[in-house]
């Protein structure tokens, strides 16, 4: 569970409190940064969240599917690196199964929140972005948590530790964008 999360229990039970911080806290940065940019984000969007505020309430759901979608595939990227060095055939491979993947995560996920919105609000248009978002988010979210402890281990980095935040300010912007995008095609 450790390894899965970032932390070899090895090395967080040797290490002092302030190696440990100095070895992942760099890494948190990137969810820091990913957050205010997200806030920036969304505020590009303002028009659209103004026309259709129901928008926003989504917005937590929509970004905590993509997110969980991400660390498992990024824990499954961890688990089937263990120690090798990562092959373009083996990423290829990996890719393509995760985009199938999350594909069918994104559309069923989507669909049940599409639906539940529909009921609820009765906001068509709100429905269908969701649908698309959450399709598109989740499915970059699989390709994305694949894809970066590959990257990292190619640089020479520990995708154990960096892997996680990384992947996931990424798919939180990818997801955002998304989602906003087709709300403003949709509204316009």
């Amino acid at each position: 569970l450790f390894q899965l999360i970032g932390v070899h229990f090895e090395a967080s039970q040797a290490a002092s409190p302030v190696a440990a911080f100095t070895s992942r806290f760099p890494w948190l940065l990137a969810n820091i940064a990913g957050g205010i940019a997200a806030a920036f984000l969304s505020g590009l969007y303002q028009a659209e969240l103004e026309k259709a505020v129901a928008l926003a309430l989504f917005v937590p759901v929509v970004l905590a599917l993509a997110e969980s979608v991400a660390i498992q595939s990024v824990s499954i990227a961890l688990q089937r690196l263990h120690g090798r060095q990562p092959t373009l055939a083996a990423i290829v491979g990996a890719l393509r199964h995760e985009s199938l993947t999350g594909i069918m995560l994104g559309g069923a996920s989507a669909a049940v929140i599409a639906l539940v919105a529909l009921a609820w609000l009765g906001h068509r248009t709100v429905a269908v972005a969701l649908l698309g978002g959450i399709t598109g988010g989740v499915t970059c979210a699989a390709l994305i948590g694949v894809a970066m402890p590959n990257i990292l281990r190619l640089f020479a980095r520990e995708p154990q530790v960096a892997a996680g935040p990384v992947a996931l300010a990424a798919t939180d912007m990818v997801t955002l964008v998304m989602y906003f995008s087709l709300a403003r095609f949709l509204l316009s």
